[in-house]
């Protein structure tokens, strides 16, 4: 099961517009690790372990995490890392590492918004059927968007989701 589908995508105004055997001005690095929180003398200790050198079963939590680096020798603006979500998992967090970076939520994968997402739901109110706008549980996050407005030449940065295995 891959579970790190990771899409690069710029804007058509972004820094770049280059041949296709131009190399990329960004580097990108996926890796899923297994979260492991150990206590010991009340201090609680988190280790990340490469998740293909330990048993992933449900229940155990993932990071799946994007480290990128703008390798070129100018400013990269208009960046959207999109990361979907694989239906094995169930979304419990999301962090990114660069200032100034929007954190967007979807559950279809095509409309993303800041949390907290809303959706329309039918109920039944004395007897009449009635729409209502409701919070979207963040378990049911099907995929993240960070959009990064500007990423400074050489700079590095990472982004990652935490979510349990089904």
């Amino acid at each position: 099961m891959n579970l790190l589908p990771l899409f690069l995508t710029l804007l058509p105004g972004a820094a770049l517009a280059a041949a296709p055997t131009t190399p990329s001005p960004v580097k990108l690095t996926a890796s899923t690790s297994v979260v492991t929180k150990t206590t010991k003398d009340g201090k609680t200790t988190e280790t990340l372990t490469d998740a293909s050198r330990v048993g992933v079963v449900p229940g155990t939590v993932l990071e799946l995490a994007q480290t990128f680096q703008n390798v070129s020798a100018q400013n990269l603006s208009g960046l959207k890392l999109n990361l979907p979500l694989d239906k094995a998992v169930t979304f419990q967090s999301a962090s990114c590492t660069v200032a100034g970076v929007t954190t967007l939520y979807s559950v279809d994968g095509k409309t993303f918004a800041q949390a907290p997402l809303m959706k329309t739901v039918t109920v039944t109110e004395n007897g009449k059927q009635v729409q209502k706008q409701v919070e979207v549980r963040p378990s049911e996050y099907r995929s993240v968007r960070w959009e990064l407005a500007t990423l400074k030449a050489g700079t590095t940065g990472r982004c990652a989701v935490r979510a349990v295995v089904r």
